[in-house]
């Protein structure tokens, strides 16, 4: 059988168009196979943010010594008057000082802060007042040890219940010694400056000795008076 110039041609070509063919095949099969790469790859990116965020949220960092102490805790409100009972007691002496302690404690079911110098004022039997200094400590109390100090004073909460802060307030004789003809303060008046109300008045029950140079610390935490 004899082949024509024309049936080579046609085979030829039917040749070349199957190879074609195919060719187009891998290179659709390449590209869809490039998809399916490329559509995994972005599914497992999107699992693992969501992962990411959600173990973020669920698994929050937990708190270090570090971090505890450098966080900074507001303390609750200011006492209301009906928060605190308020108590003004001798608190003896020694070496010509005399002191007295003003508590101050939480009576209430909340939790609240008190802070700074009560006012105290004396009062002779004539009428006389005589308000006492502030100052921040003496020989049997008050703040810090440095009489010069600008210590920031402290802002003492009360725990709901029988918390208590405490001032102290001192006679500093410089030298003079107890005076037995000293006419003695009759009465003393106690104030909270930062406590709307609170003013409190106090009887003498015994001959006041130490009526010269009076001062007042600020309040501290505890029933001492004495945070140094």
């Amino acid at each position: 059988m004899t082949i024509t110039s024309a049936e080579q041609s046609q085979s030829n070509e039917s040749t070349e168009s199957t190879e074609l063919l195919i060719k187009e095949a891998r290179e659709a099969s390449r590209r869809r196979r490039l998809k399916v790469v490329a559509l995994s790859l972005a599914f497992a990116v999107i699992v693992v943010l969501a992962i990411a965020v959600g173990s973020g949220r669920t698994n929050p960092k937990k708190a270090t010594t570090g971090d505890l102490a450098n966080s900074s805790v507001s303390p609750p409100p200011t006492c209301l008057r009906s928060q605190i009972r308020v108590a003004f007691v001798g608190d003896g002496a020694g070496l010509g000082n005399g002191a007295s302690l003003i508590r101050v404690t939480n009576v209430s079911g909340k939790a609240c802060s008190v802070t700074g110098y009560p006012t105290v004022t004396g009062i002779f039997a004539s009428g006389v007042q005589r308000t006492f200094k502030d100052t921040l400590n003496g020989y049997t109390g008050g703040l810090g040890t440095n009489p010069l100090s600008t210590a920031k004073l402290p802002v003492v909460t009360l725990r709901s219940r029988h918390g208590v802060a405490s001032s102290m307030v001192e006679a500093d004789e410089n030298g003079t010694g107890p005076n037995p003809t000293c006419p003695g303060f009759t009465s003393y008046v106690i104030e909270f400056p930062h406590v709307a109300g609170a003013t409190y008045t106090f009887h003498s029950r015994w001959p006041d000795l130490y009526c010269f140079d009076r001062e007042v610390h600020p309040l501290v935490p505890g029933t001492t008076g004495d945070a140094k």
